[in-house]
């Protein structure tokens, strides 16, 4: 293993929540005027029955009788614990305010509806509602521990000193705001974005993820989470509620395989990356499977090679390594090591390897800039990848073109 660290053997990893998806909800991108004009925009109010009942759509399923839906299944990447669902549960049987859904209704299937806000409570009423063989046990309440803790709905609502509050539990109105005939995906990110902006900024695959579902949704939903390779470089101890795991995978599998294609545009980008790939999955999916698996191998030979400082930005003027896991580093790192002769070299080379990258960061300031404040423009997106390639190249004697590397087998969709 490299002694790259040894500039700055003091590694913090930084976890906070402004990690490089933020950006993502700076600005609505393309998105114009004309475009917002003519959403329509109302307001209905449901009775918790009456959610409790919509909750289980499925477009591939013909016998789903609901009408919110929300891919992947409900019970996976809940970002609420126990306390957390069993507060909200609690304010609702109390009768206190909680916050109103935002739908969008599909203008593809009328009376179905994605959810843009409200994932997690509706979560928490499915797990204590809606989930028989493992329910919710009420816990961490603040008002009603004393009448109810560690008690599942089915116990609350047949015992005579506590059926009340499933009573009131189901008659408690929640506020619903609907956005109907929206024209384009990037309204719903927009809308998105400005309902979270003032919490824990959300990764925007959770609502890609919501809006597209299908086979290569679940792939990268799933396999980002089960791969121990990507949660190490992403410094994640399991799959991330948040999904950072997921966005990192789904960058990766679309510029690897549509890099040529991308104008700057990362939402847009994704989006149709992952519609197109969830329209050809049984076309793809074994070369999907590879592509994963040499990423993986990717990951480890930079770690053998950086040590503990891979896929971290080495900072030029002050000649040590950020704390903060930097997906441009990530990217161009993957590109190339994905080519197990690329990966034998540069373990033949790695202090040279590291030499080259630590070089690039001090004397060329495109670079570093590429790695920093315009990582999602596409002269950023493609001149690391170049110069990287160049600089690798040199350190482990071979000629290394970017476009050698790129797949083609997954089709983009077109433009909305």
């Amino acid at each position: 293993m490299s002694d790259a660290g040894d500039s700055d053997s003091r590694i913090y990893f930084a976890m906070d929540s402004e990690d490089e998806f933020r950006e993502d909800y700076e600005a609505p991108g393309n998105l114009t005027f004309s475009q917002v004009q003519g959403t329509v925009i109302y307001t209905l109010d449901w009775t918790v029955g009456t959610v409790i009942e919509q909750i289980d759509s499925d477009p591939d399923d013909p016998d789903s009788s609901g009408s919110l839906l929300t891919s992947p299944p409900f019970q996976r990447r809940t970002a609420w614990n126990d306390e957390k669902q069993s507060l909200f549960i609690e304010s609702l049987m109390l009768g206190l305010p909680v916050p109103p859904l935002v739908l969008a209704e599909s203008n593809v299937n009328p009376n179905q509806f994605y959810v843009l806000d409200g994932k997690q409570r509706l979560t928490a009423l499915r797990e204590f509602l809606k989930n028989p063989e493992d329910p919710l046990r009420l816990k961490g309440l603040e008002l009603l521990g004393g009448k109810l803790k560690g008690m599942t709905y089915e116990q609350i609502r047949t015992q005579q000193e506590t059926r009340g509050f499933a009573r009131s539990l189901l008659a408690q109105p929640i506020r619903t705001i609907v956005v109907r005939n929206w024209r384009t995906p990037a309204l719903l990110h927009l809308i998105f974005s400005r309902l979270n902006r003032q919490s824990v900024p959300l990764a925007s695959h959770e609502l890609r993820q919501a809006l597209y579902p299908g086979r290569l949704t679940n792939f990268v939903n799933h396999r980002s989470g089960k791969s121990q390779e990507l949660l190490r470089a992403r410094r994640l101890p399991g799959e991330d509620p948040r999904l950072r795991d997921a966005e990192t995978l789904l960058r990766f599998i679309a510029f690897k395989t549509n890099v040529d294609k991308y104008r700057g545009d990362l939402r847009d980008f994704l989006d149709r990356v992952l519609k197109g790939g969830n329209d050809h999955f049984g076309d793809i999916e074994e070369d999907l499977n590879s592509l994963v698996v040499s990423m993986e191998a990717a990951i480890n030979v930079t770690f053998e090679i950086f040590g503990d400082v891979a896929f971290l930005r080495y900072d030029g003027g002050r000649r040590k390594y950020m704390p903060r896991f930097n997906v441009g580093v990530f990217e161009v790192m993957t590109w190339y090591f994905t080519d197990p002769i690329v990966r034998q070299k540069a373990l033949e080379n790695s202090p040279a390897v590291v030499e080259a990258f630590q070089r690039l960061n001090l004397q060329n300031s495109k670079f570093a800039g590429f790695l920093t404040s315009t990582t999602k423009t596409r002269d950023a997106s493609i001149g690391r990848l170049d110069i990287w390639g160049v600089a690798l190249g040199e350190a482990i004697g071979m000629e290394l073109r970017r476009e050698e590397y790129a797949h083609s087998f997954l089709p983009i969709a077109p433009r909305a």
